[in-house]
């Protein structure tokens, strides 16, 4: 195969529908071309800090695409290069023929430089840019176009079917069970499993989902955000994960997945533990509720 490439370049939040097309098209390009496919990525993002998905969720979605490499660039490295530099740097550098990127495409120190920019540096070094359309998406009878900006603002919303539609795949949140309050199996008669999802958009409130163990899925209902009734020195935001109907789920050290379907209501502080627990109690009823009429899907 030939060493010179085709490349796209971006951050990829959420590997969503917009990001899945311009990878396949590098796919398709280098293959019909007889080149390699290379994605060029980041660590960390200028723009936000709080993430549809985990870094290490992010690259296992690129992976599914098979490209040939994908090159992750530390941006604390190169937050100050220019425009020009960083082209000459990684485009040049790394023999890239083709380059793939979206309408909105910016690089190069405060992401100073744009498309034409970008068009004018490749027609130097003779390399040809393909710049792909938005991505569409209607929801309840309005198009828009795919970003993780919109996902992630869904996401805060608890918009979870509008999620799944823009990103073109399931939207879920993913860890391994973490010590949390112990308030809920101690206080409460309700025991939880505890993700601690650091440096993801999430909502606030309790929302009923479908937690998967180890390829098996459960009813459940979770509270996402800090325990506001109880007077913590050290408030972490926790996913407090309960399932319906079982007591002794375990998870041990292996991942779990919550996919959230509804959000019934927001996060509250209660008076006390005694109308917390009541609380607790009605939510649970709405969830078998919920669940035994739920069809599927979000």
């Amino acid at each position: 195969m030939n060493k010179w490439s085709v490349a796209t370049i971006g951050f990829f939040d959420g590997v969503h529908l917009g990001h899945q097309k311009l990878i396949a098209t590098v796919k398709q390009l280098a293959k019909s071309s007889n080149l390699r496919s290379l994605v060029f990525t980041f660590d960390k993002s200028l723009k936000s800090k709080e993430l549809i998905f985990s870094f290490k969720k992010k690259i296992k979605d690129i992976k599914l695409f098979k490209v040939d490499k994908i090159i992750v660039l530390n941006f604390e490295k190169i937050k100050n290069l220019s425009p020009k530099k960083f082209f000459e740097k990684f485009i040049v550098k790394n023999k890239v023929k083709m380059i793939v990127i979206g309408s909105d495409f910016r690089f190069g120190k405060n992401a100073s430089g744009d498309v034409d920019l970008l068009i004018s540096l490749a027609k130097k070094h003779m390399i040809s840019v393909a710049v792909i359309k938005d991505v569409k998406v209607k929801i309840n009878n309005k198009n828009y176009s795919v970003s993780s900006s919109l996902i992630r603002d869904k996401i805060k919303k608890s918009k979870f079917k509008e999620v799944k539609n823009l990103l073109g795949k399931d939207y879920y949140i993913e860890g391994k069970p973490v010590s949390g309050y112990k308030i809920g199996s101690r206080f409460l008669g309700v025991p939880t499993l505890n993700v601690k999802p650091d440096g993801l958009a999430l909502p606030k409130g309790v929302i009923l989902g479908i937690t998967e163990i180890d390829k098996k899925k459960f009813f459940s209902i979770a509270n996402f955000g800090y325990s506001p009734t109880f007077d913590f020195k050290k408030r972490e935001f926790l996913v407090e994960i309960h399932i319906l109907g079982e007591k002794n789920i375990k998870a041990k050290n292996n991942l779990l997945k919550f996919y959230p379907i509804k959000k019934i209501r927001n996060e509250k502080k209660f008076p006390s533990i005694f109308s917390l627990k009541e609380r607790i109690m009605k939510d649970i009823k709405i969830a078998y509720d919920f669940f035994k009429t739920y069809k599927g899907g979000n």
